[in-house]
Formats: structure tokens, sequence, C-alpha cells
């Protein structure tokens, strides 16, 4: 380009000066919930790139109704590092504890939900703080429908809330509730005296907030922990016991020693299968095992553990394969059927584990032998079919490749029995009739000439000849 066509180009404006004021629009298709909770996601992120974009002029309130709405708060700044927690750990549990959307948006906090979600996200989120005064007390936990109370020792204490609360936390995390110790003779007027906290009849309230199955969950754990340090000291009048109650209710099977330490498997392995199969809450506090949830579940979990037991003595037949609609059916060739389960059942556990089903053999019928695949979720049931037929395949792979190369084998094993057998060697045949040898020099024999005899003439001896 030439010099005069470049005087004539106008100069471009930064880019940053073309964008700024511009906006784009973000569409979020779902359900209310779904899309309110990726709308104030990407207002946090919009929020963290520039500052008080949304929250510059909000003020806090509580707009909607008993269906639904949005109540918001303004934190300081010390105040929203604790309410966010390690890796957003303390918001995550908040949020999962109350049912409620919580999201930060700058120094803001959002809570969306119903009415009564929103009251108990709010309540939770203000004892979050005053735990930072002292011991909470929460007057009329008793008539509250979202609270759950243990008693725990008080020489249990430490070792439930673990170094710097990591037990606790671990159990929050995993239920989706919101925990803390409260003294049972603490009133209101006590939170902002600066004294020790008090106990009661030698043991601490730990309260414990969220949905039904989430606290009874947690509770189950502490009292698997705490039964751990105090052996009998929920379990010693426990007995067998079966409830009969449609809705969520608990049934108790106690085990000796020997069935909970089959039942429990290496770190757990085997108690979260089954609780995870049936889709019921189980737990194992002392040697007492724990299922709670609805009829349905408790039945398909107590069936599961008898089955378990049963496998340590032989074979398990399953009675009612074709009436029940929570078991998959899988034939295997009985040539594969011990890769499918593996060096001490392992492969059949690593499908269990990654399908969150309970499988076992039911034994032999025929040229094949049953496989079942049993889980209350159809979707899981299919996944660990397809991964017990991936292991068939490769079984079976793996025989077809060796039987090609034990054939190949045989063939070179026939053709060496022809040469042994008086077949026609041409070399061997050769040198029998005087013929010519490329590979002996046949040309020395006729007195040919032989390059290596003459270049070594004029060389000294080599190491061999002296020795000779």
């Amino acid at each position: 380009m030439s010099d005069g066509s470049q005087a004539q180009r106008a100069p471009r404006a930064p880019l940053f000066s073309t964008l700024q004021g511009q906006t784009e629009k973000l569409a979020i298709f779902g359900p209310r919930r779904g899309r309110r909770g990726a709308q104030l996601k990407v207002m946090a992120a919009v929020e963290t790139k520039v500052p008080e974009y949304f929250t510059g002029k909000m003020e806090p309130e509580d707009s909607g109704d008993d269906d639904w709405g949005t109540k918001t708060l303004v934190l300081k700044q010390d105040e929203l590092s604790y309410a966010l927690g390690k890796k957003g750990m303390t918001r995550k549990k908040l949020a999962k504890s109350s049912g409620c959307i919580v999201e930060y948006v700058g120094y803001t906090v959002f809570m969306s939900g119903t009415r009564e979600e929103r009251k108990r996200a709010e309540e939770y989120l203000g004892w979050l703080f005053e735990q930072l005064k002292g011991p909470v007390f929460v007057t009329g936990w008793q008539e509250r429908d979202d609270c759950t109370c243990v008693d725990v020792p008080r020489d249990c204490v430490g070792y439930v809330t673990g170094a710097r609360r990591a037990t606790l936390g671990k159990i929050e995390e995993e239920w989706g509730t919101l925990m803390f110790f409260m003294s049972t003779n603490m009133r209101a007027r006590d939170r902002d005296r600066e004294a020790p906290r008090q106990e009661f009849d030698g043991s601490e309230k730990l309260a414990i907030f969220g949905s039904r199955r989430g606290r009874r969950g947690a509770e189950l754990k502490v009292m698997s922990a705490v039964e751990t340090k105090r052996p009998g000291y929920f379990t010693r009048d426990i007995q067998k016991h079966t409830s009969e109650t449609e809705g969520f209710a608990s049934d108790t099977f106690p085990m000796d020693e020997s069935e909970l330490s089959y039942a429990l498997g290496k770190d757990g392995t085997t108690r979260r299968k089954l609780a995870r199969a049936s889709g019921c809450i189980m737990e194992y506090v002392g040697q007492v095992a724990f299922i709670c949830g609805t009829i349905e579940e408790r039945q398909r979990a107590r069936t599961y553990l008898k089955w378990l037991l049963k496998q340590r003595h032989g074979s398990v037949y399953v009675d009612d394969l074709r009436d029940r609609d929570d078991v998959t059916v899988v034939q295997v060739p009985r040539e594969a059927i011990g890769y499918v389960t593996g060096n001490r059942g392992s492969s059949l556990r690593m499908v269990e584990e990654e399908s969150g089903t309970f499988c076992f053999v039911e034994g032999g019928r025929g040229e094949s032998e049953q496989l079942l695949i049993f889980g209350h979720i159809p979707a899981d049931r299919e996944y660990a079919e397809r991964l017990v037929g991936n292991l068939v395949d490769e079984k079976m792979r793996e025989d077809d490749e060796r039987r090609r190369f034990d054939d190949r084998r045989r063939d070179y094993g026939r053709r060496g029995d022809s040469r042994d057998r008086g077949g026609y060697d041409r070399r061997a045949d050769s040198r029998e009739r005087g013929g010519y040898d490329r590979r002996r020099g046949d040309s020395r024999d006729r007195g040919g000439y032989d390059r290596r005899r003459s270049y070594s003439r004029g060389r000294s001896p080599s190491w061999d000849d002296r020795r000779r």
C-alpha cells in the first residue's frame, strides 16, 4: 500500500472504548427455581469482574409472596468470608438445609424460594453469625419441624466435632444439614454473656437442622460416632424391629460381630452400596443396622442385607425373581463368569460402585449363569448391565486371540515335524551332495582365494593363535 493511501486511513478507536456501555442478553431456559439459581450465578460472576454492577443501588428487601420471592441482606466484609466458608461449603450447607437458593452477589445475600424457605435461610444465617459470640440456644426447638436434637456425652463432644470441626463438616456436607451444639439450660438472655458453656446431665444437645431424611442420616452418623467411643450408649436395649408404617420410619436389625464385618465392607463400601441400591438410609450404630425410609425402601434394604449375609455360606437363589421390579437379569457365559466377577469379586465390586447397584451370581442353570443386578433406579441397572456386557466382550476377545495364537503355534509345529520325518531341506541336501555353500566358504575347499586369510598374513598372531 502506498504512503498516500496510508495517510487517508482514519485512525482506529481502541477496542475497549467501542465496547463500553454495550451488553448482551443471556437467555436462561428451564423451571423457575433452576432459572433463578443460574441467574444468580451469572450475577455473582459479573459482580466479581465489575463490582456493584447489580448491587450498587440495591437496598435490603423481601419481595414476593408465600409461593415464591427473594430476600436480600447486605453483609460486612468479615461476615461475607465467614458466611461463604472454605470453597463455599458454608453457603452450600445453608442452601441445602433450608431448601432455599442462597447466593452471594458481591456483599449481598440473595435468598430465593417460598416464604418458609426464605425464613429458614435467614434464621440459619443469623445463628451462624451468633456462634461467633458463643453458644447458641434455639428457643422452642422442640416444636420445630426442621430440628432434631441428639444428646452427646461430654467426653464424646470433641470426637464428634473433630479437629477444627472437620467431622461435623463432613456430616453436614453428606446429608445437607446445619449442625451446632447448644446447652439445654441456656436461655436467650445468656447469649451475649462471656461465660463458659454450661452442661446438662453430663451431655450436650447437638441441634441438627434440615429435611427429615437429611436430619435422620446425620443423627445416625453422630450416634455411630458416639457408639464407637461409648459402646452400648444408644444400642444397649435395642431389639430387632420392623415398622409397619407406610411413610418414613426406622427398622433395626442387630448383627453379630462376623456379620457386621461382612456387611460393612472395606471402608464401609458394602454398607453404602446397599443403601444406594435400595434408596434407603442404612447406618450401623454399634452392631445394630438402622434402616430408615418408606416401607418399600426399608423392605428392599432388609432383603438385600439378608441376601448379602447368606452369600457367606453359599449361593443365593431368589424365589420371587419374576415378580420383582428392582432387578435386571444378565445371562453370562460360564467361561466368562470368572472374568466378570474378578479376583475375590473385585471386578463386580467396581461395577456396583460405579452404577450404585447390588449384584451377585445366582447360580448355575444351563450353559450360562445368571447375574442379578438389583437397584431401585432403572437407569442405574441399565448402566451396570452395559458395564457387565463390556467385561464379557473383553473376555471373549481375549479367548479368540488366544485360540488364533494357539492355532498358529500348532501350524508351525506341523511344519517342523515334516522336516524331522524326512522332509526336503535344500541346504542340508546340497551339502551332502558336495554342493556349494556360501556360508561355509566353499571356495576355500577348492583352493580359491580367501580374503580373510590373505588379509591376516602380514599381521601379528591373534590372541587365539598365541593361545594355541
